[in-house]
């Protein structure tokens, strides 16, 4: 790769350049980075670099008012890292045959467009491995292990194909009566915690940490951030859990036999607008989805860190309903799944949220919601006086699992909601 000054490259070349890098996936959605973005590169076609200062760009790319003092505030230094972390996210995806790339190097706000001409030479790329071996290291001793994501339990899901292939029952029409009649377009969204992504090609999931607020007070970032000085982490959403993920392939599998107008989506894509006009499944807890803590939801059982809370109990129920999680090399236990369907927005559509502690309780959930003989004990269980199956409601349900994988569940408890 060769630098070079602006007046060696086309700027047409240049400008195009820009344009793809602009436009792409990686600054979907990233307002803030475009324009930072477009900022620096035209002072730097332009030639205008010296005076580039991070009150200059903190006022006129970022638009912060005069009084902007750089001794008390980082923005400008934290959206630069971020900028400079998605061009690395570019370039190493779909921008990896660029002829031309936008290199913003640290300790600076000059961007410099590169010729590419060989590729990264021997001992580059041995630095890179030893210092992504020695992370790597690092984080498996902070146990920010990820193996709930990582490892996929497709199987036992693809043997669940028979039971929501079959034809529909009584029973499974009158729960899915609401999403079916619809005219709504219906989405299921995958709840997708956040991890950190380093330019060495590390990813980190630290425990306990669902937002990039988090992230920063966590000890644990602290302790990477020692270990990588010179290394900026860019939130990532790559991950949904093997239950989400089993729960998204037969809800998909029984849905798809009667609607072809489904989307899939992860929980930081899901706009307010989306939201608003569509009808939702929510794969996940409220932690992953995020958007969950800000609907005005009417709820009477509530997902708690340590079990499920249910406000007003009723006869023999328990208040709280622990979730167990037994210590050792397996993931086993026995938790608490919660179904929950509501009004949407405004009262306008339906909202549907499988969620739980752990993933298996969102697979269960999806189980009761798919199988034929499931779906009857709900049934059964919910059904009015009336003889009608009620719009909204909420069910408890316990989970036992082996191995990441739902053994057995049982129905504990349910309440009918009222619409707004």
């Amino acid at each position: 790769m060769k630098r070079n000054g602006i007046n060696t490259l086309d700027q047409s070349a240049i400008r195009s350049e820009l344009d793809r890098v602009l436009h792409s996936r990686s600054f979907e959605g990233s307002d803030t980075h475009r324009r930072l973005l477009q900022y620096l590169a035209e002072r730097a076609i332009a030639g205008d670099t010296e005076s580039l200062k991070e009150y200059t760009v903190a006022v006129e790319a970022l638009g912060r008012p005069a009084t902007y003092d750089p001794r008390h505030e980082s923005v400008v230094r934290l959206q630069v890292a971020r900028l400079r972390n998605k061009l690395a996210e570019y370039y190493q995806g779909e921008g990896k045959n660029a002829l031309i790339r936008l290199n913003l190097p640290k300790g600076g706000f000059r961007v410099f467009f590169d010729e590419v001409r060989d590729g990264p030479s021997a001992a580059d790329t041995t630095t890179r491995w030893r210092l992504a071996f020695w992370v790597l290291a690092c984080v498996l001793l902070l146990s920010v292990a990820y193996g709930v994501y990582t490892t996929a339990r497709l199987g036992s899901a693809q043997r669940e194909v028979s039971a929501v292939t079959e034809a529909w029952s009584p029973d499974l029409q009158m729960i899915w009566a609401p999403f079916l009649n619809s005219k709504r377009h219906l989405v299921i969204c995958f709840g997708t915690p956040i991890v950190l992504n380093y330019p060495s090609h590390i990813f980190a999931r630290l425990s306990g940490t669902n937002s990039w607020a988090e992230v920063l007070k966590s000890p644990a970032y602290q302790i990477l951030k020692r270990a990588l000085p010179h290394e900026e982490p860019m939130p990532w959403y790559p991950f949904t859990g093997t239950g989400e993920a089993g729960s998204g392939f037969l809800l998909g599998s029984l849905l798809g036999t009667r609607r072809g107008d489904i989307t899939i989506t992860r929980s930081n894509l899901l706009s307010w607008q989306e939201i608003s006009d569509t009808n939702v499944i929510f794969l996940g807890p409220p932690k992953y989805n995020t958007q969950l803590t800000d609907i005005p939801i009417k709820q009477e059982i509530v997902i708690e860190p340590a079990g499920l809370h249910v406000l007003k109990p009723q006869g023999k129920e328990q208040e709280f309903y622990q979730d167990y999680f037994q210590s050792g090399p397996e993931f086993d236990g026995t938790t608490h799944a919660l179904i929950s369907c509501t009004p949407g927005l405004s009262g306008n559509g339906e909202l549907l949220i499988l969620a739980g502690n752990a993933s298996p309780d969102t697979m269960a959930a999806a189980q009761w919601l798919t199988q034929r003989q499931l779906a009857a004990q709900l049934v059964s269980h919910l059904r009015l006086p009336s003889g009608e199956f009620p719009k909204y409601y909420q069910i408890l349900i316990r989970v036992s699992f082996k191995n990441g994988v739902p053994v057995e569940s049982s129905y504990v408890l349910h309440r009918v909601l009222q619409g707004k």
